[in-house]
């Protein structure tokens, strides 16, 4: 007899289905989860993408494709608000899932097609219709996350403070994390391993809208071997292919190595007379005699040359025909700090004089690790006797370093880092400002030197008067009263090397440096017995107070006035009006050596691109969505278009004034970078989850609260500097502390604007309409929009008129909110 399938003494257990809210609150912290994991990865993706970039072309276009790229979010934005039909309510997180997962996908291939062609810089139409190509290409990825993310933020049926804050959150995190990951990763298969993130993501997503899970998790899983693989190459299948506008060649290539604002590339060793920046026109023959040296490489074209230590430090005798070096001639003993080791030259220069102790200070880790472990036996300064290697930015090592040095040397040292979400430095260096030289003099023995190269043009030396206008102003900031008396400026070939020395010179330094500089073949341009030849160094050193420099700088063509913390753009010297000059009038006026023309007219360029686009983001829904506008009035319309541009607007401007605030405070453009994206997108996340807390019946509440943010981030300014001065020599993790908490109120306030503005505007719509609010997208747009195109601005804003001026921008646009608001509630 069979037995039955069902006992009949046992009762089938079946677990009761779960509630519809149980269901609602399940889905809602999945879609919650997938909102943070996108916007970590989308993030994350951006930082990557601006170092990418910075490798393959020249860092100002970076800017330009970045700006293109990151307009990708305003045009998913946009679609989302003209094709409402392809985003029901129903399938608003199905939709989220997939657009998500093309986001995924996306990625590496648009990256390999990048990667594959050159980023060229040129005036042709072809060349800008290539690097238009390229932008497109990039922006192709966050289209697809514009449309996820402003599904997430205006039609998932979310609390916009909870669903904005998370998405907050998620991006703070994912720029805290492009730091550790790339120091594991190179850039592009970190990129790779914020696709597998995305893929994680649209597997949230489809499991909160309960659809299949296998698409997302077989994508995230391929990807992430991907990343694995790609990165355990030597070189990278998944590479730059065309750097700097020219095929690379990785055959000559040891290593090639990427930290989170570099990548580095090591040469095979190669025997050559030595390189010289700037031999001495008397060195001797037998110097020419070859020797093992590498090249190093920054990002493609910055080099700096490696020699190997051989039999010791007698067999670098050369270097005391490196003009540059000729500081530890006339004070050879003593402590030395050289600030930027590179190839190591200037510390074997400063070690084979004797100096005792020699520190050299270097901000890039790759550099420094270099020394200290992979060519360690190649290199040998590392266990040369009294010297040290540290891995810091040399002002903010300086500033709480006690000892006291007879020479500092700072030898043709640039900082051409992009530091910032798509927003190009221009060369901003906290190393060449009047502060910073006044913390190096104070470093100084009573009668010690300190040595900076800069390069030199007859026609037009722009660089080296610059560099002059600097010592002045910093010497009569150190209370001293004759600069020249301290002032001592050597030329040969295109290389010019400033002398300022804390006291004014002895005539026995004064000899001593006429006889050397006979003997050895260096033209002394400038001492405190003669002035230059040269026409504009001539009347520039002949001006005898801070009052009559600053008059004769203002009626020069080029921007000569010496950079302060809150100007710090040394190498950017052309005014606003030459920012338009044609190649011919360049070719004139003899400035073909400043580089930075041709990234000031790019910065403009990209302005003016993102403006159109912005243009096009705002005017093409007002057609297409007309009869939905139609019945709306018009003020009301204006003023939630209005509210979100402000906003827009406002926080960036905020965010690159406090961003050279850090910069210079905290030294590494990489930690100013991290802790003001993290910290200000962290509390600004913080601040939208309390915005919930903000009673919008409340009208006084709904109209005063931009009043807040408007007021904190004018105090943050006021304050900034005066707060950050007393802990300038602090250890880093107190300055960081200190960064934070300058930080952290105007960014609480910050993050108030976006949701109960979109909270305003539904309410306002519900009400004039009486249907489903339908411009949450659109203003979404904007807001990012506006943000693109603030990032020139506000950049352009900090060059011609200064940080605090930047900063006062962001805060007026907060205060501007009030009108908005005013009308909005009305």
């Amino acid at each position: 007899m069979s037995r039955s399938r069902k006992s009949p003494n046992k009762r089938l257990v079946v677990e009761p289905e779960a509630s519809a809210s149980e269901r609602t609150e399940r889905g809602n912290t999945l879609t919650y989860a997938g909102i943070f994991v996108l916007a970590l990865a989308t993030l994350m993706l951006e930082v990557l993408l601006t170092r990418i970039t910075s490798v393959m072309a020249w860092y100002h276009l970076a800017f330009f494709v970045i700006s293109l790229a990151m307009l990708g979010m305003t045009a998913g934005a946009v679609l989302v608000f003209l094709r409402p039909g392809w985003f029901s309510p129903a399938d608003v997180t199905r939709r989220m899932s997939e657009s998500t997962l093309g986001f995924a996908l996306a990625i590496p291939l648009c990256l390999a097609l990048v990667l594959a062609h050159p980023l060229v810089q040129g005036g042709s139409l072809m060349d800008f219709i290539g690097l238009l190509g390229s932008g497109l290409a990039l922006a192709l990825p966050f289209v697809l996350a514009g449309v996820a993310l402003t599904l997430a933020l205006t039609r998932a049926g979310l609390p916009a403070s909870r669903a904005y804050g998370i998405d907050l959150l998620g991006a703070a995190s994912g720029c805290a994390l492009v730091i550790p990951v790339l120091a594991l990763f190179d850039a592009p298969s970190a990129a790779l391993l914020a696709a597998a993130l995305a893929a994680l993501a649209a597997a949230l997503f489809a499991s909160a809208a309960g659809s299949k899970l296998r698409a997302p998790v077989w994508l995230g899983l391929g990807l992430l071997g991907l990343a694995l693989i790609n990165a355990s190459q030597p070189f990278p299948a998944l590479r730059p292919v065309w750097v700097k506008g020219r095929h690379e060649d990785v055959s000559h290539y040891d290593s090639m190595r990427w930290n989170s604002h570099s990548r580095v590339t090591i040469e095979k060793h190669i025997t050559a007379p030595p390189f010289f920046w700037a031999a001495g026109e008397k060195t001797p023959a037998s110097f020419a005699t070859p020797i093992n040296q590498r090249q190093l490489v920054i990002d493609g074209v910055a080099g700096t040359v490696m020699v190997e230590l051989g039999a010791g430090l007698d067999a670098h005798a050369y270097l005391a025909y490196e003009m540059p070096a000729l500081v530890h001639h006339l004070r050879p003993h003593g402590p030395a700090a050289v600030i930027g080791v590179g190839g190591g030259r200037d510390v074997l220069a400063a070690a084979r004089t004797g100096h005792q102790p020699v520190v050299g200070i270097e901000l890039n880790g790759l550099i420094v690790d270099a020394h200290k472990n992979l060519l360690r036996s190649f290199s040998g300064i590392a266990d040369l006797p009294g010297v040290t290697l540290v891995q810091d930015e040399a002002r903010s090592y300086l500033a709480h370093d006690r000892q006291r040095y007879s020479a500092i040397a700072m030898s043709l040292i640039d900082t051409w880092a992009s530091t910032g979400t798509g927003a190009y430095s221009l060369s901003e260096n906290g190393l060449y400002t009047v502060e910073a030289w006044q913390t190096f003099l104070q470093r100084l023995t009573d009668d010690g030197i300190y040595s900076v190269s800069r390069f030199y043009y007859a026609a037009n030396p722009g660089e080296t008067a610059r560099m002059l206008s600097l010592a002045m102003a910093s010497v009569w900031h150190s209370g001293g009263s004759d600069p020249r008396a301290h002032i001592v400026v050597l030329q040969n070939r295109e290389i010019a090397t400033l002398l300022l020395c804390r006291s004014p010179y002895s005539a026995a330094d004064l000899d001593e440096l006429e006889r050397v500089a006979a003997e050895r073949g260096f033209n002394l341009l400038a001492t405190p017995r003669k002035l230059p030849e040269q026409p504009l160094l001539h009347q520039l050193l002949s001006q005898r107070s801070p009052e009559a420099l600053k008059q004769f700088t203002d009626a020069q063509l080029l921007d000569l006035s010496p950079p302060s913390d809150a100007r710090p753009f040394f190498f950017n010297m052309l005014r606003p009006g030459s920012w338009l000059l044609e190649r011919e009038q360049i070719d004139k006026l003899d400035l073909r050596y400043l580089g930075n023309l041709v990234a000031s007219q790019s910065l403009l360029y990209s302005m003016l691109v993102s403006l159109l686009l912005t243009a096009l983001a705002l005017l093409l829904p007002m057609r297409a969505g007309w009869s939905e506008l139609r019945a709306l009035p018009k003020a009301d319309v204006a003023a939630a278009l209005s509210y979100f541009a402000l906003i827009g607007l406002g926080f960036m401007f905020v965010e690159i004034g406090l961003l050279s605030r850090l910069s210079v405070f905290l030294g590494h453009p990489t930690l100013a970078l991290a802790v003001l994206l993290g910290g200000l997108i962290l509390f600004t996340g913080i601040g939208s989850l309390l915005s919930a807390r903000v009673p919008l019946t409340n009208p006084r509440w709904a109209r005063l609260y931009p009043l807040l943010p408007a007021l904190l981030v004018a105090l943050a300014s006021l304050l900034a500097l005066p707060t950050m001065r007393p802990f300038q020599d602090a250890a880093v993790p107190i300055r960081i502390a200190v960064s934070l908490g300058i930080l952290l109120l105007p960014s609480l306030a910050m993050g108030l604007c976006f949701p109960l503005g979109l909270s305003l505007c539904e309410q306002m719509e519900t009400a004039r309409t009486g249907s489903t609010p339908r411009l949450g997208p659109w203003l979404w747009g904007i807001n990012g929009a506006f943000g693109v195109c603030a990032s020139g601005l506000a950049l352009a804003c900090s060059m011609v008129w200064g940080v605090p001026v930047t900063l006062g921008v962001g805060a007026a646009c907060y205060l501007l909110l009030l009108l908005s608001t005013h009308k909005l509630t009305s």
